[in-house]
């Protein structure tokens, strides 16, 4: 079972980057108050013993370089059908593993840039909104991980990706 400390920042699969302000005992039971560190999350209770269930570690360092490569490794796809496509990003988003996030990241990349893939894909506002959704919080552990400005997370992995 994982461990969690009050103090810690965490990624909470619905609602990213959060960190453990404290834990409160209610009806018997022990609880983290995890506050989402996005603006207008609201404190969410999850029970110590499930934590594992919802939270998980912020990946190290060590763990950044195999992920990028995993990112320059994924191939466009394209759910033409709109409630397939939409189920297979909701699931992704919902797993909570760094990894759909940087298959969602990349989705994103090669819509905006379609001059890299064969076939440029097509997505609507919501599936937009859902990838962009991914990347902020796929961002804002990276920037963590390696200890960079939210802002260069960018311009670091896609350089780390040219170097691979």
């Amino acid at each position: 079972m994982d461990t969690f400390v009050v103090g810690q920042q965490v990624m909470h699969f619905r609602e990213g980057l959060s960190l453990i302000s404290d834990t409160k005992e209610m009806e018997g039971n022990l609880y983290f108050m995890v506050q989402p560190l996005h603006e207008g999350g609201e404190m969410i209770y999850v029970p110590v013993d499930r934590a594992s269930a919802v939270l998980r570690h912020i990946i190290d360092k060590k763990e950044v370089k195999p992920l990028v490569k995993r990112m320059k490794e994924t191939k466009p796809e394209y759910f033409t059908n709109t409630k397939q496509r939409r189920d297979v990003f909701k699931r992704r988003l919902g797993s909570g593993d760094i990894n759909d996030l940087a298959y969602l990241t990349m989705l994103l990349h090669f819509y905006y840039h379609p001059e890299e893939i064969d076939t440029p894909v097509k997505f609507g506002p919501a599936d937009i909104d859902m990838l962009k959704y991914a990347t902020r919080t796929l961002y804002d552990e990276l920037a963590i991980a390696l200890k960079i400005p939210r802002d260069k997370v960018e311009e670091k992995i896609f350089g780390m990706m040219k170097g691979l």
